[in-house]
C-alpha cells in the first residue's frame, strides 16, 4: 500500500512539473574556451627597442568563457515575459575581477511574436546585435580598430531600456536607451548633494538577412561627464556591414566611423599588452584620444568551408587624425595608423564542441606608432 501512495505521489509530481515546463522553461547554458596561446609585442620607435614576450594557458579565445541562465513564461496570445542572467567565467585562474556577478548580460522583459521584445538592465548595444560580418579573434578581431561594434565593457548598456522590433522578413530594427550611472553623489558648488551621471547612451541600428544576404548599420552616442569643468563632446560611433555567401567562400565588408572617442573600444595598448604602452600615450581610457579625436575603420574578410571545418582571413584597418601636431592635440609621430591580420581554423568535433588555430600580426597597436605584435595558439571549445 505504501509504495502505490509513493509511486501515486511520484507520478503526481511528475505531471505538475510538466505542466509548468509547458508554461515555464531556464534553460542554464555556457562556453568554455580555453588553448594555449603565445604573444610577442615589440616597440622599436624613440631610440628603444623592447620586446615582450608571454605564452602560456589562454581564456576565452573564440568565446569568452561564461556561464548563464534565461527563461520564458508563456503569458498567452503570443505573449513571453523573459529573462537571461549571464557571468564571466575564467578556467585559468577563476578570478572575475571587474567580471564578478552577472555582468556579461543581465535583463528582464517581455518579447511578442507581433510586436517584438523590450528589456530592460544590462544588455548589448545595437552596435554588437548588427554586426553581421565574420570576424577573427583576439589582435584580429574588428574590435581592435571599430568602436561599438566589439564586445567591451562600453559596448554593454548598464541601466537601458532596449526594444527590438519583430522579424519582417529578415529585417529587424533596434532602439535603445542608457540612462547613466547614477550610483554615487557630488557636491555642487551651493553645497548641495546631487545625484552623479556618467552620460545617457543612444544606440540604434538595424539589419538585414535573408538567404546569403546579410547586411547590418549602427549609430551609438554617448555623452560625457564634464568633469573639472571641461566640456567634451558626446563620443560617437556609427558603421555598416555586408556580407554575401557565395558558399564556396562568404565574403565580409565594413565601414566604420568613431568621433571624440571610441566606444567599446578593446584595441589600446594597454588593454592588449597589459602595460603602459612602453611610455607612449596610453589610450587605455577612450577619454584619453582627446575630444577632437576622428578615426575612419575599415574590415574585409573571407571564410570558407575547408576539410570539414572553417577556415577564415582577414584584414583591419583605422586611421586617425592622431598624427597632427601635438599643439593641435595629436600625438604627431607618435601615432600611425592600426594594421591588423589575421587566419584561423575551426574544425568541430561534434555539434558542441570545436577544436581551432589561429595566427595574427598587428602594426601600430593602439595608433601607438612602430608598436606591432605576432599572436598564435590552439584551444577547445565547448557549449553546453
Amino acid at each position: 500500500m505504501k509504495k502505490t501512495l509513493l509511486a501515486a505521489a511520484l507520478l503526481a509530481g511528475f505531471a505538475t512539473a510538466g505542466v509548468a515546463q509547458a508554461e515555464t522553461s531556464v534553460t542554464l547554458y555556457g562556453i568554455l574556451d580555453t588553448g594555449y596561446g603565445y604573444q610577442n609585442y615589440k616597440y622599436d620607435g624613440h631610440d628603444a627597442d623592447i620586446t615582450a614576450k608571454s605564452s602560456g594557458l589562454r581564456d576565452g579565445t573564440f568565446n569568452g568563457s561564461r556561464w548563464g541562465l534565461k527563461g520564458a513564461e508563456d503569458l498567452g496570445d503570443g505573449l513571453r515575459a523573459i529573462f537571461q542572467l549571464e557571468a564571466h567565467v575564467n578556467l585559468g585562474s577563476q578570478s572575475s575581477g571587474a567580471h564578478s556577478g552577472f555582468m556579461r548580460q543581465s535583463f528582464v522583459g517581455l518579447s511578442s511574436d507581433n510586436w517584438g521584445t523590450f528589456t530592460m538592465g544590462r544588455q548589448y548595444s545595437a552596435g554588437v546585435d548588427t554586426n553581421l560580418a565574420a570576424n577573427g579573434v583576439n589582435l584580429g578581431d574588428m574590435d581592435k580598430v571599430f568602436g561599438s561594434t566589439g564586445l567591451g565593457e562600453g559596448t554593454r548598456v548598464e541601466n537601458s531600456f532596449k526594444y527590438v522590433t519583430p522579424d519582417l522578413s529578415g529585417f529587424k530594427g533596434i532602439l535603445m536607451y542608457g540612462t547613466g550611472d547614477d550610483n554615487g553623489t557630488t557636491v555642487g558648488r551651493n553645497g548641495d548633494a546631487a545625484f552623479a551621471d556618467r552620460g545617457t547612451r543612444v544606440s540604434v541600428g538595424a539589419l538585414y538577412a535573408n538567404g546569403p544576404i546579410g547586411v547590418g548599420a549602427s549609430y551609438d552616442r554617448q555623452s560625457q561627464s564634464n568633469e573639472g569643468g571641461d566640456d567634451r563632446d558626446a563620443m560617437t560611433s556609427w558603421q555598416i556591414n555586408g556580407s554575401y555567401d557565395f558558399e564556396v567562400v562568404k565574403l565580409s565588408l565594413a565601414y566604420g566611423q568613431d568621433r571624440h572617442g571610441k566606444l567599446g573600444w578593446n584595441g589600446s595598448a594597454s588593454q592588449i599588452i597589459g602595460t603602459t604602452a612602453f611610455g607612449q600615450v596610453d589610450p587605455t581610457d577612450a577619454f584619453d584620444l582627446g575630444n577632437n579625436f576622428k578615426s575612419n575603420n575599415y574590415h574585409v574578410g573571407l571564410s570558407a568551408p575547408v576539410g570539414g571545418g572553417t577556415l577564415y582571413a582577414g584584414w583591419n584597418y583605422s586611421t586617425s587624425n592622431l598624427d597632427d601636431d601635438v599643439a593641435d592635440g595629436g600625438w604627431g609621430d607618435d601615432a600611425g595608423n592600426i594594421s591588423t591580420y589575421q587566419i584561423n581554423y575551426l574544425y568541430p568535433l561534434s555539434k558542441r564542441t570545436s577544436v581551432y588555430a589561429y595566427g595574427s600580426y598587428a602594426k601600430n597597436i593602439g595608433y601607438i606608432k612602430d608598436l606591432k605584435g605576432t599572436e598564435a595558439g590552439i584551444g577547445l571549445n565547448h557549449k553546453f
